[in-house]
């Protein structure tokens, strides 16, 4: 029973991850982002990492998309029209580097041991806490940066020209 709802929530990010992609209405690739978010709350959840599925929908579900919904609804139009058209070379381009990475993680996951739990962790929050301001500390600091550049820069877009 865990593998069917594994399987039917990782179809459901797969596919809302495709929409994100290849919709061209911004508020479709909002709804899309926003599904694929929970769907990955739900796929922690599913693992049993009630506080990553807890900070997923908190953090991204929450806060960026109405950031994003913000910045959508504050830029004119016409600024994103423009870009219409564009992700059909990006995607010619990725296509052969997402099949090798795909090719490589499926590789690691066959056969590799990497994701083998290395003991048995009771408090998970705990756990999540100590690494994050431990180990991960400058990552967490550079994710805060650029979240705080993509806002500035948002903010500068969805600016009135004068």
């Amino acid at each position: 029973m865990e593998w069917l709802i594994f399987f039917i929530l990782g179809a459901w990010l797969i596919i809302s991850a495709l929409g994100t992609v290849l919709a061209k209405n911004p508020i479709h690739v909002m709804l899309f982002f926003l599904s694929s978010l929970l769907a990955m709350a739900g796929l922690f959840l599913s693992l049993g990492a009630e506080l990553l599925a807890g900070l997923q929908l908190i953090i991204y579900a929450v806060a960026i998309v109405v950031f994003y919904v913000l910045a959508i609804t504050t830029i004119p139009w016409e600024k994103i029209k423009r870009f219409e058209g564009v992700y059909k070379t990006e995607i010619l381009t990725a296509s052969p580097i997402l099949l090798v990475l795909f090719l490589v993680m499926s590789y690691m996951v066959i056969k590799g041991k990497f994701a083998e739990p290395s003991g048995v962790v009771k408090d998970n929050v705990e756990a999540v806490g100590r690494t994050l301001f431990t180990s991960y500390l400058f990552p967490f600091e550079v994710a805060s940066v650029i979240l705080l550049v993509a806002m500035v820069g948002a903010i500068l877009l969805a600016r009135k020209e004068e």
